[in-house]
């Protein structure tokens, strides 16, 4: 489903340049869930920007779903990234002032669909996660494992087939993060490829993780 091939990706820092990643390989199967360990500011954000399709390597080549996605012109890339990518933000990115279905259904503007089946495939998103109850609540006065709950089912509107998390447990008590991982590993056993980027400990043991991975200094590396 998604496959990365020598990726580099570098930023100036004043006069320097910072290699932020290096000589990245990755592939991850349909099914699968991998764990990028790291701590922050090691580069799991930009890491799952470039494998989403958000960002450009500087160097090096990015698949999704056979298609080369980092030669694609912004216009082609966006499109892909819509129909095959879900991502959850760390800092979730929910829009405060809006109903749980006016945030999840924001993903499907740009589709052009009529009011009301975006509104039918938000409920069927929200059902998929059993917060369809909250619909009509606005989202400022959620819970941190309710808005996780909203932003996945988000993330999952169109049914990608890769979702990529970024630091998806955070500011999670004990139950809530074993619930949202339980939510996730029964995604992968629907056929979902996923990419979590963190430093949880409850998310790097977590029996779903197919593999486990550690982004140190820019390179992927067994832990």
């Amino acid at each position: 489903m998604l496959s990365a091939r020598a990726v580099t990706r570098w930023v100036r820092d004043g006069q320097r340049r910072r290699d932020v990643l290096r000589g990245i390989d990755l592939s991850v199967d349909r099914g699968q869930m991998v764990v990028i360990l790291g701590p922050s500011g090691s580069g799991k954000t930009t890491l799952l920007g470039v494998l989403g399709g958000m960002l450009l390597p500087s160097s090096g080549e990015v698949l999704l779903d056979g298609e080369v996605v980092s030669r694609l012109r912004d216009q082609h890339r966006a499109e892909i990234r819509r129909r095959k990518v879900g991502y959850l933000f760390q800092d979730l990115a929910l829009v405060p002032g809006m109903s749980v279905l006016e945030n999840v259904a924001l993903p499907l503007i740009p589709d052009g669909i009529s009011a009301r089946e975006a509104e039918r495939l938000a409920l069927a998103s929200l059902a998929r996660l059993s917060v369809e109850s909250y619909a009509t609540a606005l989202v400022d006065g959620l819970s941190g494992g309710e808005r996780q709950r909203i932003a996945l089912a988000r993330a999952l509107i169109r049914n990608p087939p890769l979702l990529l998390l970024d630091e998806p447990t955070a500011h999670l008590d004990a139950d809530r993060a074993a619930a949202l991982l339980d939510d996730l590993e029964g995604l992968a056993q629907q056929g979902t490829a996923l990419v979590l980027a963190s430093h949880d400990p409850r998310v790097i043991e977590h029996a779903g993780i197919h593999r486990r991975l550690r982004l140190d200094q820019g390179q992927l590396k067994e832990p």
